[in-house]
Protein backbone atom coordinates (compact mmCIF):
# COMPACT_ATOMS: atom_id res chain seq x y z
CA UNK A 1 0.00 0.00 0.00
CA UNK A 2 2.81 2.41 0.83
CA UNK A 3 4.40 1.77 -2.55
CA UNK A 4 1.11 2.54 -4.34
CA UNK A 5 0.78 5.80 -2.42
CA UNK A 6 4.37 6.67 -3.18
CA UNK A 7 3.74 5.99 -6.87
CA UNK A 8 0.67 8.22 -6.82
CA UNK A 9 2.63 10.96 -5.10
CA UNK A 10 5.33 10.82 -7.77
CA UNK A 11 2.65 10.98 -10.49
CA UNK A 12 1.03 13.98 -8.81
CA UNK A 13 4.37 15.76 -8.50
CA UNK A 14 4.98 15.22 -12.21
CA UNK A 15 1.52 16.56 -13.08
CA UNK A 16 2.02 19.62 -10.87
CA UNK A 17 5.38 20.26 -12.49
CA UNK A 18 3.84 20.08 -15.99
CA UNK A 19 0.99 22.41 -14.96
CA UNK A 20 3.41 24.95 -13.44
CA UNK A 21 5.45 24.94 -16.65
CA UNK A 22 2.30 25.36 -18.76
CA UNK A 23 1.17 28.29 -16.61
CA UNK A 24 4.61 29.91 -16.84
CA UNK A 25 4.47 29.59 -20.65
CA UNK A 26 1.11 31.37 -20.92
CA UNK A 27 1.34 34.89 -22.31
CA UNK A 28 0.85 37.53 -19.65
CA UNK A 29 -2.19 39.60 -20.57
CA UNK A 30 -2.28 43.23 -19.60
CA UNK A 31 -5.11 44.02 -17.22
CA UNK A 32 -8.12 45.33 -19.07
CA UNK A 33 -9.80 48.55 -18.07
CA UNK A 34 -13.57 48.64 -17.66
CA UNK A 35 -15.76 50.05 -20.43
CA UNK A 36 -16.97 52.89 -18.21
CA UNK A 37 -13.39 54.00 -17.57
CA UNK A 38 -12.53 53.83 -21.27
CA UNK A 39 -15.63 55.86 -22.14
CA UNK A 40 -14.65 58.56 -19.62
CA UNK A 41 -11.11 58.67 -20.99
CA UNK A 42 -12.41 58.88 -24.56
CA UNK A 43 -14.68 61.75 -23.45
CA UNK A 44 -11.61 63.73 -22.39
CA UNK A 45 -11.16 63.00 -18.70
CA UNK A 46 -7.57 62.47 -17.62
CA UNK A 47 -6.72 58.75 -17.46
CA UNK A 48 -4.90 59.04 -14.12
CA UNK A 49 -7.95 60.65 -12.49
CA UNK A 50 -10.34 58.10 -14.04
CA UNK A 51 -8.28 55.11 -12.93
CA UNK A 52 -7.67 56.61 -9.46
CA UNK A 53 -11.39 57.17 -8.95
CA UNK A 54 -12.17 53.70 -10.32
CA UNK A 55 -9.87 52.26 -7.62
CA UNK A 56 -11.63 54.46 -5.03
CA UNK A 57 -8.38 56.19 -4.09
CA UNK A 58 -7.75 59.75 -3.02
CA UNK A 59 -4.74 61.58 -4.40
CA UNK A 60 -3.05 61.12 -1.02
CA UNK A 61 -3.68 57.38 -1.02
CA UNK A 62 -2.34 57.06 -4.57
CA UNK A 63 0.65 59.10 -3.48
CA UNK A 64 1.41 56.61 -0.73
CA UNK A 65 1.11 53.68 -3.13
CA UNK A 66 3.41 55.06 -5.81
CA UNK A 67 5.70 57.47 -3.97
CA UNK A 68 4.69 60.54 -5.97
CA UNK A 69 3.72 63.67 -4.05
CA UNK A 70 -0.03 64.40 -3.96
CA UNK A 71 0.47 67.88 -5.47
CA UNK A 72 2.32 66.27 -8.41
CA UNK A 73 -0.55 63.81 -8.92
CA UNK A 74 -2.95 66.76 -8.84
CA UNK A 75 -0.88 68.57 -11.46
CA UNK A 76 -0.77 65.46 -13.66
CA UNK A 77 -4.56 65.15 -13.44
CA UNK A 78 -4.85 68.78 -14.54
CA UNK A 79 -2.75 68.06 -17.63
CA UNK A 80 0.90 68.45 -16.63
CA UNK A 81 3.12 66.15 -18.67
CA UNK A 82 5.03 63.38 -16.95
CA UNK A 83 7.82 60.99 -17.83
CA UNK A 84 8.10 57.27 -18.23
CA UNK A 85 9.39 56.69 -14.70
CA UNK A 86 6.34 58.43 -13.27
CA UNK A 87 4.06 56.55 -15.68
CA UNK A 88 5.54 53.24 -14.58
CA UNK A 89 5.05 54.05 -10.90
CA UNK A 90 1.46 55.19 -11.50
CA UNK A 91 0.63 52.19 -13.69
CA UNK A 92 1.91 49.76 -11.05
CA UNK A 93 -0.05 51.50 -8.30
CA UNK A 94 -3.24 51.62 -10.40
CA UNK A 95 -2.71 48.16 -11.96
CA UNK A 96 -3.09 49.34 -15.54
CA UNK A 97 -0.73 49.34 -18.52
CA UNK A 98 1.34 52.53 -18.68
CA UNK A 99 0.04 53.15 -22.20
CA UNK A 100 -3.44 53.78 -20.74
CA UNK A 101 -2.13 56.78 -18.78
CA UNK A 102 -1.01 58.80 -21.82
Amino acid sequence: MIYRLEGRLIDLEAKVSRLEKAIADLPQAEPAIPEEAQRRIDAGEHPVRVMRELRLLTQSQLSELCGIRPNHISAIERGQTFGLKTARRLSEALNVPASVLF
